[in-house]
């Protein structure tokens, strides 16, 4: 990895795991960590699903962009939105300082994890299904990864520490 790249970004779908492999990654790696909803939640003041409600999905992504440009970490795990996936711009950006891995998980595991999504914070159009959600994010997921981590029903730790051997082997120097 190159040296400005100090940082790990997680992308994935809900349910997948990046607010969980994140934390349990940065305590593994000695690495800060920022979950960019939370981030988003704590500086609006307001719970994601109230802010999905108040600006729709559009102006949410508007949100969320703003949110990924304006971000200037060195040295951290940083867990996105799924939806950030959508903002070219500001996945670009985080590329910069960045190697982006990708927890893929089976659509099946995925619906049993996340159950009702309907006030999961998930940025949607108002009728489009789970399924149909996946099926429109997955290629933007892979255009995106630089790694991609296989995560099926796989524990946390064991998540983490395949991250970190695949990053060591091709990435990153810890």
């Amino acid at each position: 990895m190159q040296n400005n790249k100090t940082n790990i970004v997680l992308i994935g779908m809900a349910g997948s795991g990046k607010s969980s492999v994140g934390g349990d990654l940065a305590r593994l790696l000695g690495l800060d960590f920022v979950d960019v909803d939370m981030l988003i939640e704590a500086n609006q003041h307001t719970p994601l699903q109230d802010l999905l409600n108040d600006l729709g999905a559009q102006g949410f992504r508007k949100l969320e962009e703003k949110a990924l440009l304006s971000m200037q970490y060195e040295n951290h795990i940083i867990a996105t939105g799924g939806s950030a996936i959508y903002s070219d711009a500001g996945i670009t950006h985080l590329k910069r300082s960045a190697v982006v891995v990708l927890l893929d998980v089976a659509l099946p595991i995925l619906e049993k994890r996340v159950g009702d999504f309907s006030m999961r914070g998930l940025v949607k159009t108002e009728d489009q299904t789970f399924a149909q959600l996946f099926a429109e994010r997955s290629p933007l997921y892979q255009k995106h990864a630089d790694l991609v981590i296989s995560c099926g029903e796989r524990s946390v730790a064991s998540i983490c520490q395949l991250i970190r051997d695949q990053l060591a082997d091709t990435f990153y120097h810890f």
